[in-house]
């Protein structure tokens, strides 16, 4: 979400106008090439405008990335693998994405110099993606596929998202596939029945 201003009413085809610009940018070009300066030449407008909505060009990347893959809520496939799988494929398409291949490195450099795009990045991509794991344990536990969900959350989102964020930052010839996701998920499974 863009930040809030004081004032007169904001126009919302400028704001429009500025995510698409960030879309082109992000898509072709990436987040290194992603400038305010440029930004408001292909929308035609100021850089007091741009400011009045971000902080920062990786504020509005992050608000790009959250809007292209904001979490749905899950599929009830029926078991705890299935569920697991699910989401898991759905993370590994997001990461073979263009949008994610060609912005997430510059991204995290600017996270680490930028709080607040590292809160909007909690906020907006890591709470959810708890949230949507946490309720797939507990419709899990409704079912009595297990005893109860005293898995550590957090870390099970690290075990299931740190393969495909290492596949997709770092040089390899491994690659992100349904391999991947099966694997990643027999692996959190092993935690979650070693966890109670």
């Amino acid at each position: 979400m863009a930040t809030k201003s004081e004032g007169r009413p904001r126009d919302e085809s400028i704001s429009h106008a500025i995510l698409q610009s960030a879309i082109r940018r992000m898509e072709t070009e990436g987040f290194g090439k992603l400038t305010v300066d440029g930004i408001v030449k292909d929308v035609g407008t100021t850089r007091q405008t741009f400011y009045r909505r971000y902080g920062s060009t990786a504020e509005l990347a992050l608000e790009v990335i959250s809007d292209r893959f904001s979490y749905a809520p899950p599929l009830d496939t029926g078991t705890l693998q299935n569920d697991l799988l699910s989401l898991q494929r759905q993370d590994i398409a997001m990461m073979s994405s263009a949008l994610i291949r060609k912005n997430l490195p510059g991204l995290i450099g600017a996270m680490q110099t930028n709080p607040t795009a590292r809160r909007r990045y909690f906020e907006d991509i890591v709470a959810p993606k708890k949230l949507r794991i946490r309720s797939v344990l507990t419709r899990a536990e409704e079912r009595g596929e297990i005893d109860s969900v005293t898995v550590d959350v957090g870390f099970l989102c690290d075990l299931l998202f740190g393969p495909l964020l290492s596949r997709t930052l770092l040089p390899s010839d491994y690659p992100l596939d349904d391999q991947l996701a099966r694997s990643t998920v027999s692996a959190a499974l092993l935690a979650i029945e070693h966890s109670y």
